[in-house]
């Protein structure tokens, strides 16, 4: 595979303002990246490609065509996992063969997966992100080649993961918690059953009473609990696992 990407977009469970961002960046950038370089996702679920998969795969509709993630939510780094280079429909990703890319390989219509094989001249054992996956992204940056051998999604690490999860994946600033369901999976006049409490659907914030609970499809079309003005995670003890339920 080769191409020239549009930007490079990186996401990580390394945390915001970690060091090993800038690292990350620093190695783009000193490899001869010239396209720009933006944060995508620096607070992914840690350790958790599961979770990270449905977080990942909502965010895919929203870039500019020819974009090239860099994906690296990886405990198991420095195993004997595989690396992957994919196109999924017009995005590029690269990531390890952990079913991080399982959920949006499921969504698209177009899926090109290749192992990576690429040797860069210096590289640890624990920082992938920095010294296997930043340099194949500059080269595809800059037109070069990635060795490796195609493979199909079939012989990946989740591939039988299924489309939807019925739990919570990821609980952001506000303390809203997003859930691995997409929006065509529900109702709206259906309750989610969560922590105990049925929580009514609500289109936005403004439609319920301040420190109200109620559900909503999120602009990255994922079923969200949220609570308006206040934290939804303080109102309920929810967590990055915690199962929902659909009622009738």
């Amino acid at each position: 595979m080769c191409s020239n990407p549009s930007l490079v977009a990186l996401f990580t469970d390394f945390g915001v303002g970690s060091h090993y961002i800038g690292q990350v960046k620093a190695r783009l950038l000193g490899d001869g990246v010239k396209q720009p370089i933006i944060e995508l996702c620096s607070d992914a679920p840690v350790f958790d490609p599961l979770s990270s998969a449905y977080l990942l795969a909502s965010f895919m509709d929203w870039l500019p065509a020819d974009s090239l993630i860099v994906a690296v939510v990886d405990p198991g780094v420095g195993s004997n996992r595989l690396s992957l280079l994919a196109k999924l429909d017009n995005i590029w990703v690269i990531a390890p063969d952990n079913g991080l890319l399982s959920v949006a390989m499921q969504r698209s219509s177009y899926v090109s997966v290749q192992t990576i094989e690429f040797t860069p001249e210096k590289r640890s054992r624990t920082f992938d992100g920095r010294d296997l996956f930043a340099p194949v992204a500059a080269r595809l940056c800059n037109s070069l080649s990635i060795p490796g051998e195609s493979t199909t999604p079939e012989l990946l690490v989740g591939h039988d993961w299924p489309s939807h999860v019925f739990a919570i994946i990821y609980l952001d600033h506000y303390g809203n918690a997003v859930s691995g369901l997409f929006g065509d999976m529900i109702n709206t006049n259906q309750k989610i059953l969560i922590c105990g409490a049925e929580v009514p659907f609500a289109e936005t914030f403004s439609a319920v009473k301040p420190g109200d609970l109620f559900w909503y499809v999120n602009s990255n079309n994922l079923v969200e609990i949220a609570a308006n003005c206040t934290r939804a995670d303080e109102r309920l003890p929810l967590q990055i696992g915690t199962p929902i339920e659909i009622l009738s």
